[in-house]
This record gives C-alpha cells, sequence and structure tokens, in this order.
C-alpha cells in the first residue's frame, strides 16, 4: 500500500492565500507533492461551481488560480530543497508571482479528476522558473510557465 505524500501547503504556516493556503476557510486547498527531484503534482477535483459559462466546463480563472497556487508552492518548497532543509522549518521562505503565462490549448471538463505537473526549470536564490502542465485523462489542456520572486518574511506581515 503507498503511502500519503507530503503535501508542501501542509508544511508552510501563515498562509492563507485563496488556491492554496491551509488558513483560508473558503479557500481551493490545493495539495503539492513531490513526483521527482524537481518536479511536482497536485490533484484537484473542481466542484460544480466552479464553472466557466458552459457549466460543462471549468471556468479559467479557476485553472489559472490552481496552476499559480501550484507552481508558487513547488517553487518553495524546491528553495527549501537547495538549501537542505524541511519544508516549514527555520526562516520562512516566500515567493510570489512575478509572471504568470497560460496556453489554454482545450476546455477542462469540470466532472474530471484534473492533474497539474510542475517542473522547476529555472532556479536562483531570488527567483524561480515553473512550467506547468494541466492534464485530463493524460491529455495536455493548459500550459502555463510562472516566474515566482523569492520574497522577505516581511512581506507576508499585515501592512498597517
Amino acid at each position: 500500500m503507498a503511502s500519503t505524500p507530503e503535501y508542501f501547503q501542509d508544511k508552510l504556516s501563515g498562509n492563507h492565500c485563496f488556491g492554496c493556503g491551509t488558513e483560508n476557510d473558503h479557500g481551493l486547498h490545493i495539495k503539492s507533492y513531490w513526483m521527482a527531484e524537481n518536479k511536482a503534482a497536485c490533484h484537484f477535483v473542481p466542484q460544480s461551481f466552479h464553472t466557466a459559462a458552459p457549466t460543462h466546463f471549468l471556468n479559467g480563472g479557476v485553472i489559472a488560480t490552481i496552476i499559480d497556487c501550484h507552481c508558487i508552492c513547488t517553487a518553495i518548497a524546491y528553495a527549501y530543497q537547495q538549501q537542505g532543509r524541511e519544508i516549514g522549518k527555520g526562516t520562512p521562505l516566500w515567493y510570489a508571482t512575478g509572471a504568470l503565462s497560460l496556453r489554454y490549448k482545450r476546455p477542462v471538463n469540470i466532472n474530471r479528476r484534473i492533474l497539474l505537473e510542475a517542473t522547476v526549470s529555472g532556479y536562483s536564490e531570488k527567483q524561480a522558473k515553473v512550467d506547468c502542465l494541466l492534464k485530463v485523462d493524460d491529455t495536455v489542456c493548459v500550459e502555463a510557465m510562472v516566474e515566482a520572486i523569492a520574497v522577505s518574511e516581511e512581506w507576508m506581515k499585515q501592512n498597517k
């Protein structure tokens, strides 16, 4: 029997993000985990209220959100990995979206389980480039690229 993967988001304290934050009661609560050293997966099951105008397709903004969040969390996990640390241990590492590029190749059926595969294709301490494929039944529906920019811990704190 396969063991349950260790999800990146479960190790990030103080994350209230709508897409990936465990501390947002109304969020999507995506869960990402390693498939290989620089490749992470995320499975997402859309709900009926995530619909586009045609009710059998997933809303494009929801698609963008889950890709963005999966890629940012992959960049964070990779940065911890490069420092030889467990995710969430020691001084927190955070990244924010510097650029998001999506190519919608075909509509995503709202009644299907989605697989996101993100690969870190470039990395420095200040930024990471993460490429992502959104697949349904092994068919690529969306290709994406996220440029993740390292941000300070202060960035996460409320601006008063």
